[in-house]
């Protein structure tokens, strides 16, 4: 089957998978990442090997009928920001969303499954494109195992383990698959708005868990620490539990490239991080 892919190196694995099994990829959409959080740069690899447009372009219907003209039957998205335009009902269009749906629509629901540690959306779901973001017929979906010391990286990791088997066996019967594909239960949807920039602060009056789960939940996006008017953006850090008598937000030491930071019920050790200037 000729597919065209959406996103970034977040699903990768699955794309390289269905090449495996014989299927032919005729382009990548990608879109500007920072290569921090967000990589792209081994799909623009994959598309440099096989010799086909990578495009960081904003799609467009243009783009959806040149590839049906060169016999695309596919497009798959994982991850990608933009909503793709509508195309024929005798093409197959997909998305894979990483959730559990219809629980955790949105745009960037994972951190707040790993600060909340909502079992019951952790997961992916294949499902056809519709007007509507994530709301179309559930084609496959699988549960993924979540624990309270998952971070937004080992939960993508978990998806990128189980995903290409998934995708091979749609791709391997995809008629049948379409075709038994169940409707959502809209009433049980849930949205997880876009985490802001607030969502991402540590607050030291807080607890050492609830501390660590904001940091588990951005990861590599990294959390936002202020200590004594300074704005850091933290990228890995560590936190235990421990009586102490100083204020929340005291800074304890301060050597080697790492900060200490009293909690409300312990310490908090910043690892790697950087500074923001003002």
């Amino acid at each position: 089957m000729k597919f065209v892919y959406f996103g970034y190196d977040f699903m990768l694995p699955s794309i390289h998978r269905l090449l495996d099994d014989g299927h032919e990829l005729l382009a990548i959409f990608s879109f500007d990442c920072d290569n921090v959080f967000n990589y792209n740069l081994e799909c623009q690899s994959t598309c440099t090997l096989l010799k086909i447009p990578f495009i960081t372009d904003k799609v467009t219907p243009e783009h959806i009928q040149n590839f049906i003209n060169m016999g695309a039957e596919c497009f798959l998205s994982g991850g990608y920001p933009y909503k793709i335009p509508p195309v024929p009902e005798s093409i197959y269009a997909m998305n894979i969303h990483p959730t559990y749906l219809p629980e955790g629509r949105g745009i960037m629901p994972i951190p707040k499954i790993i600060k909340e540690n909502i079992k019951s959306a952790a997961g992916f779901t294949v499902h056809k494109m519709t007007e509507k973001f994530d709301a179309g017929d559930i084609i496959a979906q699988t549960k993924v195992a979540l624990s309270e010391n998952d971070t937004v990286e080992s939960y993508s990791a978990k998806i990128s383990v189980h995903a290409p088997s998934v995708l091979s066996k749609i791709f391997g019967d995809f008629k049948r698959f379409w075709n038994n594909a169940r409707p959502q239960q809209h009433n049980k949807s849930t949205y997880y708005s876009p985490p802001t920039d607030d969502d991402r602060v540590l607050h030291w009056e807080m607890d050492v868990n609830s501390i660590m789960a904001t940091a588990r939940a951005f990861g590599r996006f990294g959390s936002i620490a202020i200590i004594n008017g300074d704005v850091l953006i933290v990228y890995e850090c560590a936190g235990w539990q421990e009586k102490h008598s100083l204020e929340p937000s005291k800074l304890v030491n301060a050597a080697s490239n790492e900060l200490i930071i009293a909690a409300k019920n312990g310490y908090i050790l910043l690892k790697r991080f950087e500074e923001i200037q003002s």
